[in-house]
């Protein structure tokens, strides 16, 4: 009711309605109540809400929309505050750029400290060059910036160098970053303290896109990765193997020394994300080497591995490698070596290919019936969580056709997982749609999507389907929540998903055209799903 009243232009109805909301509904609406009142209304009435949903909810997005307010109104006091004991590493930058602005206005002496780490503890963003100009405005002589990015850069304080270090990567400069190197590593050493994680990364991009002596930049970082080592800082150990094994992939010649970098790193880092990353990196380039190489890699690291799609791309082009050069045992061997720790869609794809391998007479198993062992690998696709591909493929492979059957495989996913039920965005989907509202869904659902449950994503879909007749974005949308809720899901789905996944939109033109040309209408689905997902308003740049 607040919202039809907001949209019918009666502010002081909605206000009325968002306040009591916000006092009586579950806690997501009554959160969605109260930040809608600190966007509307007089200043007193907005001030209030921001108030209230920090006070409710204390969360650094509360604070973010409460900083907005109160900064706009030139309330930095009550800014600072609000983010006195905020994280400048995790909290959203867009609030820590408030913070500074008012640190800044206020003239406040804790402004440098926490500028800096700012920009040495994260990754930069546009807000970071936004408030880092108006900063070198402020301590200018004349209010401008051109006098003081005019003066020799190592005329300026030795924190105001490192932060601009970081702009020069920001802004592609990598020429004139590769140039200051040697000064940015010297300010570190005059600190008596390490260089921070960012600025080692900021210092390997300069290296691998701001000169051609790879080498060279190469010795370099690995003599500060001994450093590290003894000093046991292996996160910053992590990161110049990391760079020093990219640059001698760069330099060529150096095969070996890149494997050596990047397992240098790979045992390094704790971290599970880095550890990804360099594992991808050193798997992509030993692409170029023999199928043994990647295979030794593989068994040593792979188990270790945390987001196992990461790699989905590298095993697409492996497997291309592997069945051009006829390795039929290799392609054998790295399924069985990699089927509980890859994704499933690359699990799977490996599974059946490696069947049909086993099929054909080719590769050896550990003494298995290949006919057995290729039976085992189709069933492994069929239960697993496969592409519909993979899945009609095995089925035909195991000469299934039995219509019930079929369904039941079609519509199995694998071992479903325990999911974190979020009730109130099923309320909120299921409102949006009850009270006209369908232009909210798709936002509101790429939100929450992740907790909802499969009979909430069926009545979203349902809904927007049939809305789809009188607009074709509501259809498109439909669409791609079928698809994602299918590639997103683990266990048994509905049959009605698999219809969503493949509707039959605009049936009187598919129909007439199939019939004018002869062609299988199933064909020219497909077709339409492939080229644009049904949006008839999707264009191409090709």
């Amino acid at each position: 009711m607040a919202l039809k009243s907001l949209e019918d232009g009666d502010k002081k109805n909605a206000i009325r309605l968002f306040w009591e909301s916000s006092e009586k509904s579950n806690k997501k609406i009554a959160r969605l109540s109260t930040e809608y009142l600190t966007r509307i209304g007089n200043v007193n009435e907005r001030n209030k809400a921001a108030i209230l949903l920090v006070k409710k909810y204390d969360d650094d997005n509360a604070r973010l929309t409460a900083a907005e307010i109160f900064f706009e109104q030139g309330e930095y006091t009550k800014v600072l505050s609000l983010t006195d004991n905020i994280s400048s590493e995790t909290a959203p930058n867009r609030l820590v750029f408030y913070r500074m602005q008012s640190l800044l206005k206020k003239n406040d002496s804790r402004l440098m400290n926490e500028l800096f780490d700012w920009f040495t503890i994260r990754i930069l963003s546009e807000d970071h060059v936004r408030f880092f100009e108006e900063y070198l405005k402020s301590i200018s002589t004349d209010g401008e910036l051109s006098s003081v990015l005019d003066n020799e850069i190592k005329n300026l304080p030795p924190d105001i160098q490192i932060m601009n270090y970081r702009l020069l990567i920001f802004k592609r400069n990598y020429k004139s970053a590769f140039n200051e190197i040697d000064n940015i590593l010297s300010i570190y050493k005059e600190k008596n303290i390490f260089p921070h994680y960012q600025i080692l990364s900021d210092l390997g991009k300069a290296s691998l896109y701001g000169t051609t002596d790879f080498k060279a930049s190469a010795q370099k970082f690995e003599n500060l990765a001994y450093i590290y080592r003894s000093k046991q800082q292996n996160e910053l150990a992590y990161c110049v193997y990391f760079y020093s094994a990219r640059l001698y992939d760069r330099a060529g010649r150096y095969q070996e020394k890149v494997v050596q970098r990047f397992n240098s790193a790979l045992d390094s880092t704790s971290d599970k994300e880095r550890f990804d990353n360099a594992l991808w990196y050193l798997l992509n380039m030993q692409l170029r080497m023999t199928t043994d190489d990647i295979i030794i890699t593989l068994k040593k690291y792979f188990s270790r591995i945390s987001n196992a799609s990461w790699f989905d791309d590298f095993f697409d082009n492996f497997s291309v490698i592997l069945l051009s050069h006829e390795k039929w045992q290799d392609f054998y061997d790295v399924w069985k070596l990699i089927d509980n720790t890859a994704s499933e869609e690359t699990a799977c794809k490996y599974a059946y290919i490696s069947g049909r391998i086993l099929e054909e007479g080719f590769g050896n198993t550990d003494g298995t019936p290949k006919t057995k062992e290729a039976v085992t690998a189709f069933s492994r696709v069929l239960n697993g969580n496969a592409s519909l591909y993979y899945k009609v493929c095995a089925l035909a492979r195991m000469n299934i056709s039995d219509p019930t059957y079929v369904t039941d495989i079609l519509t199995s996913g694998g071992i479903e997982k325990e999911k974190k039920i979020d009730k109130d965005a099923q309320t909120l989907l299921a409102g949006y749609a009850a009270y006209g509202f369908p232009q909210k869904i798709y936002s509101q659902w790429n939100e929450d999507k992740e907790n909802l449950s499969m009979d909430s994503n069926i009545q979203v879909c349902r809904f927007l389907n049939n809305l789809g007749q009188y607009d074709n974005n509501y259809s498109v949308q439909s669409l791609r929540i079928a698809a994602r809720t299918k590639s997103m899901w683990s266990g048994k789905i509905p049959y009605e998903l698999l219809e969503f996944n493949f509707p039959r939109f605009y049936s009187n033109l598919v129909q007439n055209a199939c019939k004018e040309n002869n062609l299988d209408e199933s064909l020219l689905y497909a077709l339409i799903r492939s080229e644009s997902f049904f949006d008839a308003l999707a264009g191409s740049t090709a």
